[in-house]
């Protein structure tokens, strides 16, 4: 089992039971912190809906059944506010998912922010340089031979962004991480920049995918590209003029 499958499975399964699932928890220490950020979650949502029932709740009930026609009645008037209440509580969930169902679907440059100021915004800290092997093997499980592994890639992870498969790294940069992210099988038309909030990114199309560079300053992203390309292609690419 990778990691794709493992962040699948944790999706659906918290508590992650199968025996191959818990085997991979046990040698990845990314989704082993992933696992440990769900089973918080979940501690949370639970003490959420844990409602308290109040006390006497079942001799109130008792006793407005044995009761008179008044206290029936106002039983029923207060039955009709309720219902009342869960049909305007049903109109604004239903305007909710017809206005969740007109936005716009999120793009990959929106997915690929989430995804790194989300579950892996710990792997900007990371300095200390992964060993090349470990790079060229996450790209050869998504079916991607490197020419070259470039240096100074400090976290390298097999990761899902929305539907995509993406081979997902970091690269310090002198302090100044920039975060790589390369979509297999799924090549843009164009180069594209972009802005989120703080940060800039920029898409580019390589072989049969796309590369996306996002961080706080665009200023290395062209040297990011060209090396990059020159690992995936096989050859050295000169930017026409400058950005």
């Amino acid at each position: 089992m990778d990691c794709l499958e493992f962040r699948r499975l944790l999706g659906s399964d918290p508590r992650v039971t199968d025996r191959a699932a818990r085997e991979h928890l046990d040698a990845c220490p990314f989704c082993a912190d992933a696992h440990a950020r769900a089973q918080a979650f979940e501690s949370r949502l639970s003490n959420a809906l844990a409602v308290p029932i109040p006390d006497g709740l079942a001799d109130r009930i008792l006793l407005a059944q044995l009761t008179g026609t008044r206290q029936r009645e106002r039983t029923n008037r207060r039955r009709t506010a309720w219902i009342a209440l869960a049909a305007v509580a049903c109109m604004a969930l239903a305007i909710g998912v017809v206005r969740y169902e007109r936005a716009p679907p999120a793009t990959l440059a929106d997915l690929v922010v989430q995804h790194i100021n989300g579950e892996e915004r710990d792997a900007l800290q990371l300095t200390a340089a992964v060993p090349a092997a470990e790079v060229e093997r996450a790209f050869a499980d998504r079916g991607v031979h490197l020419v070259s592994v470039p240096r100074d890639v400090s976290y390298v992870s097999e990761c899902p962004v929305g539907a995509y498969r993406t081979v997902h790294m970091v690269m310090p940069e002198n302090g100044a991480p920039v975060s790589v992210v390369y979509v297999v099988d799924h090549r843009i038309a164009d180069d594209r920049d972009f802005r989120r909030d703080a940060m800039v990114g920029r898409e580019i199309p390589i072989a049969n995918g796309t590369l996306v560079l996002a961080a706080q300053s665009a200023d290395r992203f062209d040297a990011i590209e060209h090396t990059w390309r020159d690992a995936i292609e096989g050859r050295p690419q000169i930017a026409a003029g400058s950005r």
